[in-house]
């Protein structure tokens, strides 16, 4: 087994709990708001300041300095997105939450002495960037409407083929010196720096929390249902278009955001999904109430009935 598969099998289930951490989960489908992904964007950059220091300080070094090259440099474009996401004042932002000063006090401890150690973080990073960052972008992309500004850390305009440049990267570690111990040693450190980002992802999470969790909105579904069925009818009634509006007959609330209301609406007989965005976006429980009786009325005002 060559030491890149063998590295890649050691780490799957490491790899795999990253990318299932519920702060991850809920920024890339949306349900928080684009200051959570501005936070990541900052606790990124404080990583990769070192990591990119340490790359420089390896880069004439005959082993380890063949895993860095420009294209792959992210510092620069981090800096661009933290100036459009938070403006000039960006560098305010650049408080390391307890994870992202423990990931960078473990690389300043030994990714400037031990090649191995350094290898073991780049690895984590980059070709986590090629790969499942690649993903992440495209969910940013469809969940905040960002294109281009914002998310230049997952562009790598310098390399033409991602999968090639991966190819290569695993060719070097497989071509590496390293003996068995040392090998070992270097799957210890990955395993170690998924850790620190799944930490990473967890502070963030107590920053910036997802306001509607699965439960919660379990909890304003029964609500709705159970005590408001008439309103919701009247919500979805209002969001069609006046010919359609007699056609439905039934509707129940099936989900939420902190964007929009969403309803099953039985239309003609068949059921239909109709999502009714909020005015502005939600960021606690408390809001939805008012949010939602705004709608009612709103609605009530548009059909020419009674609010009570």
């Amino acid at each position: 087994m060559t030491f890149s598969t063998r590295l890649r099998a050691a780490t799957w289930s490491d790899h795999s709990s990253a990318e299932r951490t519920t702060f991850l989960d809920d920024l890339t489908r949306g349900r928080l708001t684009v200051a959570a992904h501005a936070a990541l964007t900052a606790q990124h950059y404080l990583v990769y300041q070192v990591l990119e220091e340490a790359a420089a300080h390896w880069s004439g070094d005959p082993v380890a300095g063949g895993f860095h090259d420009g294209a792959l440099t992210r510092l620069p474009a981090l800096a661009e997105d933290l100036a459009f996401l938070l403006g000039p004042d960006w560098r305010d932002a650049l408080t390391p939450v307890a994870a992202t000063a423990e990931y960078t006090a473990r690389l300043r401890e030994i990714a400037f002495t031990w090649p191995g150690g350094y290898v073991a973080h780049h690895y984590n990073r980059y070709l986590g960037d090629l790969s499942g960052g690649q993903y992440v972008a495209r969910a940013l992309t469809r969940a905040y409407g960002l294109s281009g500004d914002g998310l230049r850390f997952y562009a790598f305009d310098g390399i033409a083929d991602l999968t090639a440049s991966k190819d290569a990267y695993r060719a070097r570690l497989d071509g590496a010196p390293w003996y068995a111990v040392e090998q070992d040693r270097i799957i210890d450190e990955v395993k170690l720096a998924y850790r620190l980002n799944t930490d990473l992802f967890a502070d963030l999470g107590r920053v910036h929390p997802n306001p509607f969790p699965p439960e919660v909105v379990a909890q304003i579904m029964r609500h709705m249902n159970g005590d408001h069925a008439a309103d919701s009818l009247l919500i979805c009634q209002a969001a069609l278009p006046e010919p359609a509006r007699p056609d439905a007959t039934a509707a129940v609330m099936s989900g939420m955001d902190h964007r929009g209301i969403e309803f099953q609406a039985v239309i003609k007989g068949v059921e239909t999904p109709i999502r009714v965005p909020f005015a502005e976006e939600l960021t606690e429980r408390a809001q939805v109430r008012v949010e939602v009786t705004r709608l009612y009325r709103e609605a009530c005002a548009l059909l020419g009935l009674p609010a009570r």
